[in-house]
């Protein structure tokens, strides 16, 4: 972004911003998970056999990948460009260079508003047709 150094108050500002974006984004997953771990569990209870847990291993799977998608402490590696859906910390940096770009021109708040917008949906377009040209799917991870 820039070659100077910031201002590390407007660094630890930055820095609170985007945890908090990440922690509410976090507790939502998690809110999404206990129902459907519960009733996943409950499927599987009641259908019984080999493969009673085949619901729930699909819920904890998608448990990790949603992690790796927020990545709340930025332990995760990052994910691929062009996988779908990106990243919150691609999504957040673009909404972050859309903002200051926006602020740099002198754009009012409905003009950055509808460039984020803008912005967003081209970046869904340009995902779609990269994820097309290639299989996307991360490699599953151990532990």
């Amino acid at each position: 972004m820039n070659e100077e150094s910031p201002n590390p108050r407007i660094e630890l500002l930055r820095n609170t911003a985007i945890l908090q974006f990440k922690l509410l984004a976090d507790g939502l997953r998690d809110a999404l998970l206990i129902p459907l771990s519960l009733l996943a569990a409950a499927v599987g209870l009641v259908r019984g056999g080999a493969d009673a847990a085949e619901e729930f291993q699909r819920v904890i799977k998608l448990g990790r990948r949603s992690e790796r998608w927020i990545n709340l402490f930025g332990h995760q590696p990052p994910l691929r460009r062009n996988h779908p859906g990106g990243s919150l910390d691609t999504l957040l940096d673009r909404v972050e260079a859309v903002v200051m770009d926006q602020y740099k021109k002198g754009q009012s708040e409905a003009e950055a508003r509808a460039a984020i917008q803008k912005a967003m949906q081209d970046d869904a377009k340009e995902t779609t047709q990269e994820a097309t040209k290639e299989n996307w799917s991360e490699p599953e991870q151990k532990g």
